[in-house]
This record gives structure tokens, sequence and C-alpha cells, in this order.
């Protein structure tokens, strides 16, 4: 039998407070959502729960982090293995020591909040928005008693989800962060996850086909030129070994430890149907765009800026990295990010 606090259908916070020093809090929990959360699609989403974290003094800016599909609640984590340390923590870009940071894990995902693997039936688990996201954290916001937010830092698919969260929040944002990621999803985009999911069908979803889905992704996400100067020296011999054969089934090994093929199928599609009109966003923003980004080309990018309902500052780049270079030109991101804390 469930108790009062989860059968209640005003949100409702479990906490699990820790602290690092005394100034630092690590506040865990889980939001109750409203009882049938109705979603854009016109369908509800039952008993569901959304799982956060928020690590800074009590008080401080609020700066909400997100990142992509496979990112989680926690970028950065007491025992280093958040998914974005090298930005997030203390005396990093995004200091732990000067603001609160806040992270969810996605709905529709594999991880703390309700997914495929949460429900009853996982295959018939309902489509998830990014707009539904973005509904689902503000709840989480106003719950925190968050009156305003200093930044919102949006990478990949969490770009997405934070065009429609500062179009909610509106004047209660001072500044967003967009990390290659555009108003709708690039046609290169569509067509890498339509062979992602068509290999997990022939497959059976097996942890074998998850596996080969995510390590063509990962090759979306890099640039001939970059995987050619990473490996050149191997021979082809050791291409299975140390090469880049090597390294993509890394990847992907790496990848089903933690995922579920349902998962990556509804976070996929979320993000194949992402739209938004960017004269809704009327925030000031700065967007990050990388000319070698094959999954979120500089046309996209542009036309968000032409469209934007506030003033957006281009910060524009080339890398070798592609679309991964929001995580991996650190210098860059984290110089651009303490600008941004500033303007």
């Amino acid at each position: 039998m469930k108790d009062e606090t989860e059968m209640s259908a005003e949100p409702q916070l479990r906490f699990s407070p820790e602290a690092a020093t005394p100034a630092v809090q690590w506040l865990e929990g889980t939001l109750a959502l409203p009882q049938s959360f109705a979603l854009e699609s016109g369908a509800t989403l039952d008993d569901a729960r959304l799982a956060w974290t928020c690590t800074g003094p009590a008080d401080a800016p609020v700066i909400v982090v997100l990142g992509g599909i496979s990112a989680h609640r926690r970028p950065v984590a007491r025992d280093g293995r958040g998914w974005w340390e090298a930005q997030c923590g203390a005396g990093k870009a995004l200091d732990t020591t000067r603001y609160r940071l806040v992270g969810i894990d996605w709905l529709g995902g594999c991880d703390a909040s309700s997914g495929p693997a949460s429900s009853v039936d996982a295959e018939r688990f309902p489509a998830i928005s990014t707009a539904d996201q973005a509904r689902a954290l503000l709840l989480l916001l106003n719950r925190l008693g968050v009156r305003r937010v200093h930044l919102v830092v949006g990478a990949s698919y969490g770009g997405n989800v934070a065009q429609h969260l500062a179009a909610l929040l509106g004047e209660r944002l001072r500044h967003l962060v967009l990390l290659s990621a555009a108003h709708k999803a690039a046609q290169f985009g569509l067509a890498l996850r339509h062979v992602q999911r068509a290999i997990l069908d022939l497959g059976a979803s097996s942890p074998e086909a998850l596996a080969l889905a995510r390590s063509l992704a990962v090759l979306g996400y890099r640039t001939a030129e970059g995987v050619e100067q990473r490996f050149a020296g191997e021979s082809p011999a050791d291409a299975h070994a140390d090469g880049v054969i090597g390294w993509v089934e890394h990847h992907g090994r790496k990848f089903v430890r933690r995922f579920d093929a349902d998962a990556y199928r509804c976070l996929g599609r979320s993000l194949d149907a992402h739209a938004i009109d960017p004269a809704a966003v009327r925030v000031p923003t700065t967007l990050f765009a990388v000319r070698d980004d094959l999954t979120v080309p500089l046309s996209l990018l542009r036309e968000y800026r032409t469209r934007a309902g506030a003033a957006c500052e281009w910060v524009e780049i080339s890398s070798d990295y592609g679309h991964d270079a929001f995580l991996k030109e650190e210098a860059i991101v984290g110089a651009l990010f303490e600008r941004c804390l500033h303007v």
C-alpha cells in the first residue's frame, strides 16, 4: 500500500541532504509529479517521479545544468563521477561554492526518473517531448522555492529542453546558454537516429544491438578528421584492439551497462520531435556553434539566432571533436561560462 505522500496529487519532495562542507549542500531527491501528468502528446504519465540534485550553498544563485540524452542528474558528484566534472564543482567555471547547480534525470530515460523500465509495459511507455521535460523541471524549481534562475545551461538534448524552460521562465531567467542545440532536429540527425532504431529492431533490442546503435551515434558525434588524427598511427591489425574499432566498441559496451533499448528509443524520438518557435524564447541567450558538428549544423543555429525573441550572442568555433566539443573543448567552454555568468 502506498504511503500518504506517494498518493498525494500535489508535488512532493523526498530529500536526502548531506553536506560535503559547511558551505556546500548536496541535496538529492525525487519530485512526485501531479497525478496523471498531462503530456504534450495527449497521453498521461501516472505516478511519475522526477529525480533531481541541487549542489551548492543555501540561497546561492541557481544554475540549471542539462546535458545530452546520456546525461543524468549529477553534473558533479562527490565521488568525481558527475557527467560534467570538467565544468562543475568547487573552483570550476560553474562553481559549487558560489552557485547552486540543479540537475535532473530525464523522464523516459534509464535512471531514477520515471521511464520505460519503471513502467508496467515498457514498450507502451508514452512519448516524452522536450516541452514535457521542461514543464516537469519548472514544477521542481517552483517546489524548491526558486524564484529566479541565474543561468540555464543546456547542451545537445538538454539545450532543446532548456529552450522550452526559458520560454516558461521568461523574466525569471537572467540568461540562457545553448550549446550545440537548435530549435528543431537536423535532417542528418533524424536519419542517423532512424538507422540506430532500425539496428535495435533488427537485433530484437538485445544488448549487442544497443551497443552497436550507440557505437554509430558516437561516430556521428565526432568528425572524420578528428578520428583520423586520433588513430592514424594505428595499423589495421590493431584496429580491433587499441584502434578505432576497439574505441567505438568500448563506447557501445559502456553504454549498455547503464542504458536500455526502450529508454534509448524514447529519448531519441523526443530529440527527433523537438520543436519550438525561437521567438517564444524572450531571454538573453548565448549560442555556442561548432562548424564541424554533423548533428546540429550552423544553418539551424543561424536560423535560431535570426528568429530569437531576445538578443543572441554568437560564439562559433571549429573543433575536430564535432558535436562533442561542448564536452571536450574544456578551456573554451569554461571561458564562455565565466563570461555568461557576469554579463
